[in-house]
């Protein structure tokens, strides 16, 4: 993968690659990095005064600062943000110094007075008030498009997966695959402890002609510590998502490298990012607006389901409870709080509408930063690719200029109504019966049967305080006692293995 290295004396006649298209530009001002507005690509750059590094690879961005004698630390802050949210909001990376560009945001690296400046900004392109609302709304469209576009990015790719949970948006692309004629693509959904999911997954299979399996912890032959050390080995960052764990045992499955991977995130933030009634309500009778608040969170642990009206508003949109500042001040040096960060967040949108916030938020740094990027990451690191046909701009254009009502229900808090419309007319898909799905997996399963693999991992990262791991794992045998014990065990676990194993911040 190119890398394009710019100092203050080749600024003025870089050539960009012809493939980047239009994320690097040069211009009398500067170089312009435009984040690539579909979500499929991510501009990555290391910056310092004298150099930025540019590619569009983090593996490789890192192997070309490792080829020059550079290896970039964790930020503290960064890790901040993902021990706490889940993710690490953009442009930021957990790496000093480098940075990534999604949705909406530009950049600009100028020379000033013999050094470089690299300056940010955001221009989010879906707001709701940016749609033109001039599509026709249609389900068979919509699923042509989608099938088009599902069809044109396995293209000659004979060795590839679909990710299929029960929800809407991995169904409407198994519909996608049979529309296309790409039966041979097999679908996979990890069976959880207690979890029906594979059973909606399967029926709709073999109503498509699809083929099927199902994966867990259970598979035969399935070494899960042996295969998310590879993982940790070959990925250039960690994900935060806490499905990092199914999704890569997923991929695998009993087939050793994989292909194409197609999966169903990056729509929300196109198609309209609803909140959920519970989300609203949370945020409506969150206390965590002020500063004072951070006080009382010693009274609670960090899976009590009382955290969340403890947290700002925005913090809301980060999915899970995890550890809080109470606890990573403690767990390593110049831990951020982010709470207060992201109260600032907040007082800077101002009266913003509420679907337009979600996507601008949630959207971008969640499901852009850890969702899918988990999905990427496990990909690469076993030698395949992610696909990922919501992020088509074909699917993109129709989608978003649709009329709003037919986007989403603001009234009713309903999201992707066309999108529902198509299943229930192709495969009497019940909404209600199937429920919300997301590609989840029995954390407090996980941990119970791998405790001792995640306290060797705790224990060995040179980043943590022990005595902090000590405490923080004290309740590793109680994960069960409730529904949330278990995120902020494994949240940082996945932080703990990428650090002790990933080829990346070897020497």
């Amino acid at each position: 993968m190119a890398l394009l290295e710019v100092t203050p004396h080749t600024i003025e006649r870089i050539e960009v690659p012809a493939d980047w298209d239009s994320l690097v530009t040069a211009t009398t001002d500067g170089l312009a990095l435009k984040g690539d507005d579909t979500g499929g690509r991510i501009i990555y750059l290391a910056a310092s005064e004298d150099r930025v590094l540019i590619g569009l690879e983090m593996s490789s961005l890192l192997d070309g600062l490792r080829s020059r004698g550079v290896r970039p630390s964790i930020s503290p802050e960064s890790l901040s943000f993902f021990l706490h949210d889940g993710q690490v909001p953009f442009p930021r990376t957990l790496y000093d110094g480098v940075f990534a560009l999604t949705i909406g945001d530009r950049g600009l690296v100028k020379a000033e007075g013999g050094s470089l400046e690299v300056t940010f900004s955001l221009e989010f392109p879906y707001f709701s008030t940016l749609s033109r609302e001039d599509q026709e709304p249609d389900p068979d469209r919509l699923l042509t498009v989608l099938a088009q576009a599902t069809e044109d990015m396995l293209a000659g790719e004979e060795n590839a997966l679909l990710l299929l949970s029960a929800g809407k948006d991995s169904t409407a692309l198994a519909l996608a695959l049979a529309e296309a004629g790409r039966t041979d693509v097999t679908c996979v959904t990890y069976a959880g402890e207690g979890d029906d999911e594979y059973v909606f997954a399967a029926d709709v299979c073999r109503r498509l002609g699809l083929p099927h399996r199902t994966v867990s912890m259970d598979t035969p032959g399935a070494d899960v510590r042996a295969i998310l050390e590879r993982f940790f080995t070959e990925s250039p960052l960690p994900a935060g998502d806490l499905a990092q764990v199914p999704t890569v045992l997923a991929m695998l499955g009993e087939t050793g490298d994989i292909g194409a991977v197609v999966e169903g995130t990056g729509n929300d933030v196109t198609f309209g990012y609803v909140p959920r009634p519970k989300d609203r309500l949370a945020a409506r009778f969150a206390i965590g607006r002020w500063n004072w608040v951070d006080g009382l969170k010693a009274l609670l642990p960090p899976g009590s389901q009382l955290n969340y009206l403890l947290r700002d508003p925005v913090e809301i949109n980060w999915p899970g409870l995890r550890v809080r500042f109470r606890e990573t001040r403690g767990l390593f040096d110049d831990a951020l709080n982010t709470s207060r960060h992201w109260r600032a967040v907040r007082r800077r949108l101002g009266a913003i509408d509420v679907v337009d916030a979600r996507g601008l938020l949630r959207g971008r740094h969640f499901e852009i930063g850890s969702q899918k990027d988990k999905i990427g990451l496990a990909a690469r690191a076993f030698g395949g690719r992610a696909v990922h046909p919501y992020q088509d701009p074909r699917v993109i254009d129709y989608y978003f200029n649709l009329p709003q009502e037919s986007r989403y229900d603001r009234e009713h808090l309903v999201n992707k109504v066309l999108l529902r419309e198509l299943l229930r007319a192709k495969l009497g898909y019940d909404e209600h019966a199937v429920g919300s799905r997301g590609f989840t997996f029995d954390g407090a399963a996980f941990v119970r049967r791998n405790r001792e693999f995640i306290r060797d991992e705790l224990f060995s990262c040179a980043l943590f305080d022990r005595a902090a791991v000590e405490k923080l794992t004290r309740g590793i045998d109680d994960v069960g006692r409730g529904p949330y014990v278990w995120h902020h065990i494994v949240g940082i676990f996945q932080f703990a293995a990428w650090h002790n194993h990933s080829r990346y911040l070897r020497g």
